[in-house]
């Protein structure tokens, strides 16, 4: 929408995970991105993640930030929690490719872990034209169980806002990464792959520009990495996904490495990802969108520049999907 002067005001992007609640309203000022609002909430840690009191306790507090900040309209744009995913790469015949919506339900019935009758189903072709001559098209699967869409849709819904669209974390991760550290033309065709830690899961997405490749979540986070040996198990489990992607033959190698964390993140979670870098030789960055955008510092903006551990690139992505 159009705010004052002709700046365009996003919809709200709101990233509600199992750790947090985050809200964020970006605007665009010809081509400048500025931040309009943002807000952060914790969640209490004697409320149960997914359960009727924590569904509560969203609607309630999506109510609160959103009268208590300099949010522009009711519309927003969410994705479902990490948890709520299925997220699966398969390969197809080349020649099915236009029976695609029916070979998905048939191949991820068993491995689905909710009833495949009650499963909404998404797509993308990671090679869908001839390449290298191969007769199998990768595609990568997301599922999810249209009853917790439809709990999430609610929580919206009674909080009095409107849903203009939900969107996937792997996407928005893209979004952010695309808006913010791969804005020269010649970084357009690079291969990067992405690492978002967050309370409970690391996501993990490898994308050649806007064109998302593999996307898989791990369940472990900042929780999970108190404990030293996890450390460990959590770079095993991206280097795993690394030499899964390089084995493809209709694929590029990784020359990217973007942490997506704000800046008083882990110096461990850094020294190991510099070491990674060294091993693949591929360059290596902390991506902290806070850094990268004009905030407004009005007496309700809330996010502080120093010593921010909390990420919100996905938050961000999700505000800019509704920018057009």
């Amino acid at each position: 929408m159009l705010g004052m002067n002709g700046k365009k005001i996003c919809p709200i992007g709101i990233d509600l995970g199992s750790g947090y609640l985050r809200m964020v309203q970006l605007g665009k000022n010809g081509q400048e991105l500025f931040l309009q609002s943002a807000a952060l909430c914790q969640k209490p840690n004697e409320i149960e993640f997914q359960t009727p009191a924590w569904q509560h306790w969203a609607i309630e507090t999506t109510r609160e930030l959103i009268r208590e900040n300099d949010f522009k309209g009711k519309a927003v744009v969410t994705a479902l929690p990490s948890d709520d995913l299925f997220i699966d790469p398969i390969k197809i015949p080349r020649s099915s490719l236009d029976r695609i919506d029916d070979i998905i339900p048939q191949k991820l019935q068993k491995r689905l872990p909710f009833p495949v009758e009650n499963a909404l189903f998404q797509h993308i072709a990671i090679d869908p034209g001839e390449k290298n001559g191969s007769e199998t098209v990768d595609v990568l699967t997301v599922s999810t169980n249209r009853e917790l869409v439809n709990r999430h849709l609610a929580i919206y819904e009674k909080a009095g806002l409107n849903v203009a669209g939900i969107s996937i974390w792997p996407v928005a991760m893209v979004k952010s990464f695309m808006s913010f550290f791969c804005r020269r033309q010649n970084e357009q065709d690079i291969v990067a792959i992405l690492i978002n830690v967050g309370t409970n899961h690391t996501n993990v997405v490898i994308t050649r520009g806007e064109n998302l490749l593999f996307a898989r979540v791990m369940s472990i986070g900042y929780t999970q990495l108190e404990q030293g040996q996890m450390v460990q198990r959590l770079f095993s489990e991206i280097d795993a996904c690394v030499r899964y992607f390089e084995d493809s033959p209709t694929t590029n190698r990784i020359s990217r490495i973007v942490f997506l964390a704000g800046s008083g993140t882990s110096r461990t979670l850094c020294d190991r990802l510099a070491g990674l870098a060294q091993k693949m030789q591929v360059s290596a960055q902390i991506g902290d969108v806070i850094s990268a955008i004009e905030i407004n510092h009005g007496p309700k903006c809330i996010i502080d520049r120093r010593n921010c551990k909390v990420d919100w690139a996905t938050a961000f992505g999700l505000s800019l999907e509704g920018l057009n």
